[in-house]
């Protein structure tokens, strides 16, 4: 393999790794909204 090659490979892991961090950041800020939308839902509902 010729350095452009391996360049190329290794900024495609790169890319690949840092889009898997991004999902998991993105997917649990998701998932930790949901839980306190769910949380504040039923605390309004325990009040009345």
């Amino acid at each position: 393999m010729n350095d452009y090659n391996q360049s190329k490979k290794a900024r495609r892991i790169t890319a690949v790794i840092y889009l898997i961090i991004m999902a998991v950041v993105v997917g649990g800020t998701y998932l930790s909204e949901q839980k306190k939308a769910e949380t504040k839902a039923l605390q309004n509902s325990a009040v009345r």
